[in-house]
């Protein structure tokens, strides 16, 4: 009982916050900051332990690459969210196609470097959990990422109804 009580209230913490990221997101890049992302990470987390069932030890193992693979991430989406406002400019300057090959260059080299994040954390925390945890991570963060998704088309479906 204690639990559905803790999960409906991480839900309902998760729930306003969500409202506040949307109004509250980086421009161009998706990212979540203040209270509101934090708290999403922090229940993320939560819900990772108890579906993971990790002990303590395999849990301060699996955090710390999970948090440097996110930080790492983080820092790549910064880049391309830069180089998507170079392909702005560009588009708004009538760029040469030259200009436009130097940006996209720069875009591929991010996408590989993408994959070859992922791919060194996927072998990383392969090293801290059984094939069963593993998989249960992969759809727990396909899953997570879906829902969270359709609860911000909500909230901005319910904004657009107030404001007609």
């Amino acid at each position: 009982m204690k639990s559905i009580r803790f999960i409906a209230l991480m839900l309902a913490t998760v729930l306003v916050g969500v409202g506040y990221l949307v109004a509250q997101r980086v421009p161009g890049a998706g990212q979540m900051r203040g209270q509101a992302g934090e708290r999403v990470e922090q229940f993320k987390k939560i819900r990772l332990m108890e579906i993971l069932s990790l002990d303590e030890q395999s849990s301060i193992r699996f955090f710390a690459r999970y948090n440097k693979h996110q930080e790492s991430m983080r820092d790549i989406r910064m880049k391309q969210a830069g180089l998507f406002q170079q392909i702005q400019a560009l588009r708004r300057s009538g760029a040469t196609d030259a200009e436009y090959d130097k940006v996209l260059s720069d875009l591929r080299a991010l996408q590989n470097q993408t994959h070859e994040a992922r791919e060194k954390y996927m072998n990383e925390i392969s090293e801290v959990l059984s094939k069963k945890q593993l998989a249960e991570y992969i759809v727990f963060e396909v899953r997570f990422e879906l829902n969270l998704r359709e609860i911000l088309r909500e909230i901005q479906k319910e904004r657009e109804d107030r404001l007609k």
